[in-house]
């Protein structure tokens, strides 16, 4: 599913589009604590804890209902807003902008383009983590120096019934420790190990302009990854105005 750096940009781009003011300035208030949400999902790299415990849905999915719409069903609490400090609103709604983008990514990106019977599967899954990658960098770049600050910022408060502060602090100073100048980022070598290959394979592609068409955008057209942008901008505050307004579970996901 898209990387942190991915959903920090997608983040960014959120707090940037036209929000009613009752959303963008708690946002903005508490950016900190949206941005981080934002990547919240992924904690589980450092809680150990199951996909199904932070992201509310399976690979393959067993079922349809919107990962948000389980989330909120296994914990009512985070839905009542006007009871909860605007940190944790934030934190919130930066989740489960975070579910939704990713279950944008596997419809509309995964499963439509790296499933099917083209080449083997180790063969779909690495050019699915080479276009990861290469997206990842691009995101990288959009991810400006306040965001480091803004992290450094949030301050964790039992925002999470499910996920215990201390993880979610391990996960936030990685993130500070992966955006901080000068450092290595290292999401090659993240999907490296998982596939059992070295990250100079992946890096190898990505310098490539004859490869990655050959083996990437060849499966994938880069108006496909466009519209993956644009459907998950528009979702994603969708979900979040509904959120923040007390409203989520009416969300419309098509």
């Amino acid at each position: 599913m898209p990387t942190p750096f991915m959903h920090l940009a997608s983040a960014q781009e959120i707090l940037a589009d036209d929000l009613p003011a009752r959303v963008s300035c708690l946002l903005n208030e508490q950016r900190g604590a949206f941005l981080l949400g934002n990547t919240g999902p992924d904690v589980q790299t450092v809680s150990g804890q199951a996909r199904e415990e932070t992201h509310f849905y399976a690979i393959p999915r067993t079922s349809r209902r919107p990962a948000y719409q389980t989330l909120v069903a296994a914990h009512p609490q985070l839905v009542r807003v006007d009871e909860l400090p605007a940190s944790q609103v934030a934190f919130v709604a930066g989740y489960v902008a975070h579910l939704t983008l990713d279950e944008i990514w596997l419809e509309d990106v995964f499963l439509r383009y790296f499933s099917g019977d083209e080449g083997s599967w180790r063969e779909r899954a690495f050019a699915h983590n080479v276009l990861r990658t290469w997206m990842d960098a691009q995101a990288r770049r959009k991810v400006d120096d306040t965001v480091i600050v803004a992290l450094k910022n949030a301050a964790l408060d039992g925002w999470l019934p499910f996920v215990a502060d201390e993880h979610l602090r391990q996960w936030r100073d990685w993130l500070i420790e992966q955006l901080a100048p000068g450092h290595h980022v290292q999401t090659a070598e993240v999907f490296a190990r998982r596939m059992g290959v070295s990250a100079g394979e992946i890096e190898a592609m990505l310098r490539s302009p004859e490869q990655m068409e050959a083996q990437v955008f060849r499966r994938i057209p880069r108006a496909a990854l466009r519209a993956f942008h644009d459907e998950g901008l528009k979702r994603s505050v969708a979900v979040i105005k509904r959120y923040v307004c007390g409203d989520i579970n009416s969300v419309v996901t098509q």
